[in-house]
């Protein structure tokens, strides 16, 4: 994205352009002013930057005539900024550069055949940081969210949503405060229903389409041919078993990669993370608790929830006969080996000898 400015001067005069490669710029990244002269300007004529600010217009750097060497600039301690003349173009160069450099450029030529101003506007954004939800229960089956991050220039703007896309149609208290270090920092808070497991918290810059979004459970796509889901649940206070099921109830769960990590409060945390080809359906992924029902923490298509469910509870009960059944058998096989009086049948075992 390039923004070029040209003044032309009256007849006899030749122009000047300014412009800016890129003219939005995220802040830690470099970019390049360029003052363009023509062949008509004299080669002693002076050309310096400065940037328009209230009651200062100072040079950025010490002015310099086309092909010669500008020196001494403002900040020559930090040397983030520094000038050069690549052909017939005085290039501004800023490294690092900072949410303070935004704002008016002018492009001063100062001379005995012309003398002319060229302005250009830098704007510079900063993306914040992932947004880190925490969860608290309160009572009546609600819990409360709160979403915090920072680092966000300009002012974003905060949305509630769930992993279809549809708005969390709760109001939310949400600040936001700004300060030198942190630029803009935003902390939202939202109260929902404890079995709302897939809340999503979007921090944005709606103008440039930049937006950071964080949730208890993630999924997000990587790739353009592969999509990686990533699924994270906490809470649970026994071990947890966990599966990835697709639209059609297969289970993928070989496919994953599945960690458990015990926390500080002995709680258990789950995180899995599974590839398949995008455009297909996203995946559900299931956690469930040892003795009680398996629980969808992330789904794809809520059409779909009740019969995952079904499978997965065929499942749990297909384990629970196979086990009573094993039981059974080994109890069978131990009766058989006893006699009426609950003596062990020495004769079968001599006879065995």
């Amino acid at each position: 994205m390039q923004c070029v400015c040209s003044y032309l001067f009256p007849a006899g005069e030749v122009p000047v352009t300014v412009s800016i490669k890129p003219s939005v710029v995220l802040v830690r990244e470099q970019v390049t002013l360029s003052c363009q002269l023509t062949d008509g300007v004299p080669s002693n004529t002076l050309v310096f930057w400065y940037k328009m600010e209230k009651g200062r217009d100072a040079p950025l750097c010490s002015p310099s005539s086309p092909g010669g060497v500008a020196e001494h600039c403002q900040d020559e301690e930090q040397g983030r900024i520094s000038v050069r003349w690549q052909g017939r173009a005085l290039l501004l160069v800023i490294r690092q550069v900072q949410v303070a450099d935004e704002g008016t450029y002018v492009c001063a030529v100062n001379g005995s055949v012309v003398t002319q101003e060229a302005t250009t506007h830098l704007e510079v954004t900063a993306v914040g940081y992932k947004p880190v939800l925490d969860r608290v229960v309160q009572e009546e089956g609600m819990c409360r969210y709160t979403c915090k991050s920072k680092q966000w220039y300009p002012k974003p703007e905060v949305t509630w949503m769930r992993y279809g896309g549809d708005t969390v149609n709760v109001e939310a208290e949400t600040n936001v405060t700004w300060s030198e270090t942190d630029h803009f920092t935003v902390q939202s808070i939202i109260t929902v229903p404890c079995d709302n497991v897939d809340v999503v918290c979007v921090v944005e810059l709606i103008k440039y389409k930049i937006r950071q979004m964080g949730s208890m459970n993630e999924i997000i796509a990587l790739e353009s041919s592969n999509c990686t889901y990533k699924g994270k649940v906490r809470g649970f206070h026994e071990k947890p078993e966990v599966m990835w099921v697709n639209h059609e109830g297969e289970d993928l769960s070989s496919l994953a990669q599945t960690s458990l990590l015990l926390e500080a409060d002995n709680s258990f945390a789950v995180e899995s993370s599974i590839e398949v080809p995008c455009g297909q359906p996203p995946p559900s992924f299931v956690t469930t608790d040892r003795g009680h029902s398996p629980r969808i923490a992330q789904q794809s298509e809520k059409s779909n929830v009740p019969w995952i469910i079904c499978f997965l509870l065929l499942i749990i009960l297909t384990e629970e006969l196979r086990a009573r059944n094993a039981h059974l058998q080994s109890q069978i096989a131990l009766i058989g080996n006893e006699d009426p009086a609950g003596r062990t049948n020495t004769k079968k075992s001599r006879r065995t000898r």
